[in-house]
């Protein structure tokens, strides 16, 4: 199972993929092992100029996505319900990348999951309300990453990668 996390903004969106087993390994006793095999793939951002228009950054979004997508294959994608935002215009901009990346989940033929930030926070701390930097380093000791060479919204992406496989959302 090979799962892409999408973490959407209107200048930075960030992606991180990461595969499972499909079940994993007996131990010793004979009892399914954890998904401690979780594999990193890839992870990185798409960055977009801010004095762009929005069309055109939702453009750059869509194309740079869809490589991805067709370079790496997901099986399902995973992406942080919407959350209130202050200002209308953030929310409206955000709403617009958001649909980016579900319509290119709906080309690709890929389930769309949604999580909110208290599930996240909890799949990978066991803390609802955990710390934004506490997430952060889970996600690279679960994935055994560097923990310099990752950015705030690829580590993003790659945790609700994490929170699905740890949800058991898999329709095989």
């Amino acid at each position: 199972m090979r799962i892409i996390g999408v973490d959407p903004g209107t200048v930075c969106c960030g992606y991180g993929i990461v595969e499972s087993p499909p079940h994993p390994p007996l131990d010793k006793g004979g009892q399914r092992g954890d998904n401690s095999k979780l594999i990193h793939v890839v992870s990185g951002e798409i960055r977009m100029k801010q004095k762009d228009p929005l069309s055109e950054r939702l453009k750059i979004l869509y194309d740079s996505l869809k490589g991805i997508i067709g370079e790496y294959k997901p099986s399902h994608l995973c992406i942080e319900k919407i959350f209130y935002h202050k200002s209308i215009r953030s929310s409206l901009a955000l709403g617009s990348t958001r649909g980016v990346v579900l319509l290119l989940a709906a080309e690709n033929g890929i389930p769309v999951f949604e999580y909110n930030s208290t599930a996240l926070k909890m799949a990978l701390t066991g803390y609802g309300r955990a710390e934004k930097m506490q997430v952060q380093q889970m996600v690279k000791i679960i994935l055994n990453l560097n923990s310099s060479a990752r950015s705030e919204d690829s580590t993003d992406a790659l945790a609700l990668c994490i929170c699905h496989i740890h949800s058991g959302n898999k329709l095989l």
